[in-house]
């Protein structure tokens, strides 16, 4: 009875994220920031990036958050060019943020009220993994908001496919994908899976997803965190926001 009067006095302690607001702590390492700056700042930061995510150009650099591991070396190295938000919003959709959303809307409209999620490691770390299976646990509590896993394609309304797409595994990727019922969407989750990262130039490797199928959202970071995983999957059912195409 002890357990009892303890869970009730301590009260609910999983996240009510996404259908309220939630946040990192402030030394979280999100979005990366060009600042104003020259361009000679520029490229120092745009220098020390390993994934080519910088480009130096005109007033701030450009940055591309499907490339960006999040390291913060190019804030380290140039502080007046570039720094880290703790924000952990960052899924990106191809085409308009607005036009996307309302086309996944009606796309999942027929999935009614859960949507089951197959997993497909394409040829990552494994943090990725670590950070998925996050978001099944209480304090993040996926299937609150209706979201699960499955162990078969053919059951899943969502291919989540994690790492760069190796070749060994270019054809199980789209035999699952194959054999999932429409409608169906597909998630590349992390920065290898969004961009091919560091390891595209492999001899072993094809590409990022994209390569090999259409993507619909895109969830950077190496790896993201359980919220941005969360936010990625709200936004592939149409009930959030997106970034545009960097």
């Amino acid at each position: 009875m002890s357990w009892i009067g303890y869970s009730l006095r301590r009260g609910i302690l999983s996240t009510r994220y996404p259908l309220r607001a939630d946040s990192m702590a402030p030394a979280y390492r999100g979005a990366v920031e060009s600042l104003p700056a020259n361009v000679e700042a520029q490229a120092l930061g745009a220098g020390a990036c390993l994934s080519s995510a910088l480009t130096a150009a005109g007033a701030r650099a450009r940055v591309d958050r499907k490339r960006c591991f999040q390291c913060g070396e190019c804030a380290r190295r140039s502080p007046e060019a570039f720094g880290m938000r703790n924000e952990f919003e960052l899924a990106e959709v191809a085409g308009n943020p607005d036009e996307v959303r309302s086309l996944l809307r009606e796309r999942v409209r027929g999935l009614g009220r859960s949507v089951h999620l197959r997993h497909v490691d394409a040829g990552s770390d494994g943090s990725e993994e670590q950070e998925l299976q996050a978001i099944f646990n209480p304090f993040y509590d996926a299937n609150r908001l209706g979201i699960f896993l499955t162990a078969t394609p053919r059951h899943a309304d969502v291919l989540v496919v994690t790492g760069v797409v190796t070749r060994a595994m270019a054809q199980p990727l789209l035999a699952a994908h194959e054999a999932m019922p429409q409608p169906k969407l597909v998630v590349a989750l992390g920065t290898s899976a969004c961009s091919g990262g560091i390891f595209s130039r492999s001899i072993a490797v094809l590409g990022p997803v994209s390569d090999v199928l259409p993507v619909d959202v895109f969830i950077p970071g190496t790896p993201p965190s359980p919220l941005t995983i969360l936010h990625g999957l709200w936004v592939a059912l149409g009930y959030a926001a997106a970034r545009g195409r960097s």
